[in-house]
């Protein structure tokens, strides 16, 4: 059997931040690279030049599939491998070779995993892709161009390789959508009846959550789609879905569930949706039931648009809301225990998880359940469970969840100092502000404010005073300044300044909130962070607006405080069940 070669033919401009990530993906795995540079302004050519010899200028036009068949005509090899710049080919050397050696195929889609941020939790939508084809191939339509391909039947779908495209800036994503708008609106005055183009609109309108006008676009391109256009009809089907949701039609949308189930009965994503808008709509038993369809189903064919998690962790996490809901406790637990095994970062179910151990638990054994599951290993994970320890009432627990980092960063300092600071370890809280400035950390505006109160809790008023001085100098902090101000001169001298502020206001009422909730061993320190509540109430309760604000404070904390309570008298009575 000859040696098939495969070629690597992009287009780029401006992608000197992407484009030898991309490369380095992929470079082992072709026998030749092409680059189509568009016209960019930066390094991206000199970048390219040092993969290739093959680097060529194409003038621009507003077509998209005309600059990579220009590509194309450059390459040399039997195959095409067609990529981005913002996306990395995931695979070991020979998997293309695997593909190109199948005598049966002419072209593969292949799985796209289109990354929803830029976080540690890979969370991505999957599609499938025609990007590796024999040469004699060439792209269609001006944008969101595809590879026209007249015999279904030569067209494979594998697993491997994965392309990942990484996500993109918010700005960017912006000016791109409304490049695609334009160039698509221009296309379909000139091909109206093109469901791929009305397809692609679509997304694009979604994206810029004009849902009115991307549920007109689905629309059409589903009464043109055949069921058995499933890499296009099924992510239609799921904007729609979308669209409807987020425009509130919650019945279309469980109407389109409902209807296109029979269409796809395989199609885990679909009873995923319907179960997510059943709950949205306060049928919990029943939005179980279909969650409960979407684990069993499994991964829909390879076809198939796919959003990871619908099939496992996605599913347990609501099953578990949906428990809670309907007041079974000991299941919501199990739930959410099944959706962080799952998956290996998914840590949303924690947090709900925790709040229901420690309805039922002491602090500490809620800290070692932590601690044996290797949950506080990530960063991000401790400093929301010590967030959620801190506005429990136990700011000691939340200091123990993060102490023992390696290498902390502004988060996780400035989460520490609060705990420490608000469970009585004060000058172990002052020497943590020493050491973020030390590291070149500026801590923020609110935690300047609790070093202030925290040196007055100590008596060292004028280190407080220097401090505030330094507030001072910062002017979006005038207001922290005047409430910390404030209250310095009723501590110090007993002496009542008028806040007349309202933003100075809030900030004190914040700080009397933390207060409220110290958690410490030594009295003397219990009865001075006393002394800093009682003296917010004395000077907020000398004028009228202030006033008004506490007497609202005062109704938020008795509001909490009762739906604690019917928590934990009325809702985890399901425990017993």
């Amino acid at each position: 059997m000859t040696l098939q070669r495969i070629s690597l033919a992009m287009i780029v401009r401006n992608e000197e931040t992407r484009l030898a990530h991309c490369l380095e993906s992929v470079k082992d795995a072709v026998d030749e690279i092409v680059i189509v540079d568009t016209g960019s302004s930066d390094t991206t050519v000199h970048i390219a030049k040092k993969y290739t010899t093959k680097v060529y200028s194409y003038q621009w036009n507003d077509d998209f599939a005309a600059a990579r068949n220009y590509a194309i005509e450059q390459t040399t090899g039997d195959w095409v491998l067609s990529l981005d710049a913002d996306e990395q080919l995931s695979i070991d050397s020979r998997a293309l070779r695997l593909l190109v050696n199948q005598p049966e195929y002419t072209a593969f889609c292949l799985p796209l995993c289109a990354l929803k941020s830029c976080n540690e939790f890979r969370e991505y939508d999957r599609f499938m892709v025609l990007r590796l084809f024999r040469r004699n191939y060439r792209f269609t339509n001006p944008v969101h161009e595809y590879v026209s391909i007249v015999d279904p039947m030569t067209v494979g779908y594998t697993c491997h390789p994965v392309i990942w495209h990484t996500a993109i800036s918010p700005s960017e994503r912006r000016a791109r959508r409304g490049r695609n708008i334009c160039l698509l609106k221009t296309a379909i005055a000139l091909n109206n009846t093109d469901p791929y183009l009305h397809y692609y609109l679509g997304t694009e309108w979604l994206g810029v959550s004009r849902n009115d006008l991307a549920i007109a676009d689905f629309q059409v391109a589903l009464r043109q789609f055949s069921t058995t256009q499933a890499v296009f009809r099924t992510p239609a089907v799921r904007h729609l879905i979308s669209c409807y949701k987020q425009s509130a039609k919650h019945d279309e949308a469980i109407r389109l569930c409902l209807e296109e189930s029979a269409h796809y009965p395989e199609y885990c994503d679909l009873f995923f949706d319907g179960a997510v808008l059943f709950e949205l709509q306060g049928e919990y038993a029943l939005a179980m039931k279909w969650f409960q369809e979407a684990i069993r189903l499994g991964p829909p064919p390879l076809a198939f648009f796919h959003t990871d998690g619908t099939d496992s962790y996605l599913a347990y996490y609501h099953l578990g809301y949906c428990s809670e809901k309907i007041g079974l406790i000991k299941e919501a637990e199990i739930y959410y225990e099944q959706a962080l095994a799952t998956s290996q970062n998914y840590y949303y179910p924690l947090y709900p998880l925790v709040v229901l151990k420690l309805t039922q638990q002491p602090a500490v054994e809620v800290l070692r359940f932590l601690r044996e599951q290797d949950y506080l290993a990530v960063s991000e994970v401790a400093v929301k469970m010590a967030e959620l320890f801190w506005t429990a009432g136990f700011p000691d627990i939340g200091v123990q969840c993060l102490e023992h980092k390696v290498a902390p960063d502004a988060l996780v300092l400035e989460t520490l100092f609060t705990c420490q600071l608000y469970s009585g370890e004060i000058a172990r809280a002052q020497q943590l502000i020493l050491q973020m400035h030390d590291l070149g950390i500026e801590p923020s505006t609110a935690v300047a404010v609790d070093e202030i109160v925290g040196l007055m809790i100590l008596s060292r008023f004028e280190e407080a005073r220097q401090q505030m001085w330094r507030l001072w100098q910062k002017p979006d902090s005038r207001n922290e300044f005047r409430a910390v101000f404030c209250l310095y001169k009723k501590l110090c001298h007993n002496a009542a300044i008028p806040l007349a502020n309202p933003q100075a206001t809030a900030t004190l009422l914040a700080v009397s909130n933390r207060c409220l909730q110290v958690r410490t061993k030594d009295f003397s320190q219990q009865h001075r962070f006393a002394a800093v509540i009682a003296a917010i109430k004395d000077i907020l309760t000398n004028e009228a607006e202030s006033l008004a604000l506490f007497i609202d404070n005062l109704s938020v904390k008795e509001q909490g405080v009762k739906q604690s309570l019917d928590y934990t008298f009325s809702t985890l009575r399901g425990l017993y069940r």
